[in-house]
């Protein structure tokens, strides 16, 4: 087993998975206490969308998923609270809405189309070490923010 961290991708797919595993740790169990686990897969199946949007326009994906997922979320906030139906469907229509935009806009983007399912699902053992470093310090963001908050969000829920 030691073997196969002499290999780079190897150290950095473990590194990957204990930095994703310290964030989903801290922030799922916010997530689960405060019942919003639909609003999250929304807001992640709908960052398709802004993966399709970047590559229709010719920019980072990655960018375009970021920036639609916080347009996403926003907009599930706002309709939620001045829409007179449940929270559910307006999350349920936005993550259909959000995954039918991706799959639309990735289909006509001229040129060589990327493998839809690499987007969607991603290999662990294909993560740079420039991905490390964000996300190391999106988790340090993460558990500095929840510590702040801590007493606030402990209330809230």
């Amino acid at each position: 087993m030691w073997e196969a961290l002499q290999l780079e991708f190897m150290r950095n797919a473990l590194a990957a998975g204990l930095l994703v595993s310290l964030i989903c740790g801290v922030l799922g169990t916010l997530v689960v206490v405060n019942r919003i686990v639909f609003i999250s897969g929304g807001i992640a199946h709908a960052a398709y969308g802004g993966i399709g949007l970047g590559l229709y326009f010719g920019v980072s994906p990655a960018l375009g998923a970021t920036l639609f997922s916080v347009a996403i979320s926003m907009g599930m906030g706002v309709a939620s609270i001045k829409s007179k139906e449940r929270a559910d469907t307006i999350i349920g229509v936005m993550w259909a809405l959000g995954m039918a935009l991706g799959i639309i806009l990735t289909e006509l983007t001229p040129g060589y189309n990327v493998d839809l399912m690499s987007y969607l699902f991603g290999s662990i053992l294909a993560v740079p070490a420039s991905d490390l470093w964000q996300m190391g310090a999106i988790g340090a963001g993460v558990i500095l923010v929840v510590a702040w908050y801590y007493n606030d969000l402990l209330a809230m829920s």
